[in-house]
This record gives structure tokens, C-alpha cells and sequence, in this order.
């Protein structure tokens, strides 16, 4: 019996001995894994598709020119939000004014509302929200003006920090080089 308890006993220590921090772990002055801080994603401009535009996005996302199938110039920018660009076509919906694609916008998402509006130099930024299906969402449209050709992007995305990526990441289209 006393052989018994010994060899628990050992197991047991072997076993507190396998969970506790080794001599290589990190220390209470090296940050652990987690509480390292998340470097930013290397942002490179890329082709957007057919186009003639270029944007700039993490190396890691990826762009599908949708031209083809859509009958007009087209293009989805897999990145974090996804964002679609779409330009005047023979197809388009793209509306010569602020005040007419707000009221399109309107009248499509009938549970979002204007909550921004800005002209810009070559455009506007037009946020709605509301809710979609319960959840909180905002619709995000840019337009920009770029060599002459109307071209719009945006998403529907949960948060303003999404929004605000989308923005950025809209602003930052220009001419391909």
C-alpha cells in the first residue's frame, strides 16, 4: 500500500511539474503571444481588375474583375470588409448626383436612413444605417471621379470601424500606372 501512495504521490508531482512554466517560457517582462501588439497589414496597390484603377490593400487580398458577367465595368475587392467598385456602363445604376443616389439608396434599404452625406472633391460619401434582419448595418457608398469616368464602391458592413476602412480603402482608388 505504501508503494501504492508513493507511486501516486510521484505521479502527481511529475505531472505539476509537466503543467508549470519551464525555464524557456517567457517571463513576467517578455509579453506573452496574446498581449504582443498585431502588427498592421503591409498595404501594396493593386490592379482592379479591367478597370484601369488601382487600390490599395493588404498584400494578402485578392480582386475579381466581375466585368464580364455584369455587362458593365465591375470588380470585388476580397478584403476585410469585402468592397465592390462598379463604373458607368451600358448596364450601370450609377446615378449623376448625391441627391439621387441618396434617394435610391433610400428607397432600396428601406430600414437604413442617411447618417452621412458628404460632397468630396471628386465625389461623395454617403453612409445609411439602421438595421438588416435585427443587426446593426451600415451601407457605405463612395463615389469617385477618376480620368473623367464615375466609378462607386462600398459595402454593407456591422460597425463604424468597418465603415471607416471601407472609406479609406475606396479614397485610396486612382488611375492604374
Amino acid at each position: 500500500m505504501q508503494a501504492k501512495s508513493f507511486l501516486v504521490s510521484s505521479l502527481l508531482v511529475v505531472s505539476l511539474a509537466a503543467c508549470g512554466k519551464s525555464s524557456s517560457s517567457s517571463s513576467a517582462s517578455d509579453p506573452t503571444p496574446s498581449a504582443k501588439p498585431v502588427e498592421a497589414a503591409k498595404l501594396e496597390f493593386k490592379k482592379v481588375g479591367g478597370l484601369g484603377l488601382e487600390v490599395e490593400v493588404s498584400a494578402e487580398a485578392t480582386i475579381d474583375d466581375k466585368s464580364a458577367g455584369a455587362g458593365f465595368p465591375t470588380a470585388t475587392i476580397w478584403a476585410t470588409p469585402t468592397t465592390f467598385v462598379s463604373g458607368a456602363g451600358e448596364m450601370s445604376d450609377l446615378k449623376p448626383t448625391l441627391e439621387e443616389t441618396t434617394a435610391r439608396l433610400v428607397k432600396e434599404e428601406k430600414s437604413l436612413q442617411p447618417s452621412r452625406s458628404d460632397k468630396t472633391a471628386d465625389g461623395w460619401i454617403i453612409e445609411m444605417t439602421g438595421t438588416s434582419m435585427g443587426d446593426p448595418m451600415t451601407a457605405v457608398s463612395v463615389r469617385r471621379t477618376i480620368g473623367g469616368k464615375p466609378f462607386d464602391c462600398g459595402s454593407n458592413v456591422k460597425d463604424k470601424a468597418e465603415a471607416a476602412a471601407v472609406v479609406k480603402l475606396c479614397q485610396s482608388l486612382r488611375a492604374a500606372k
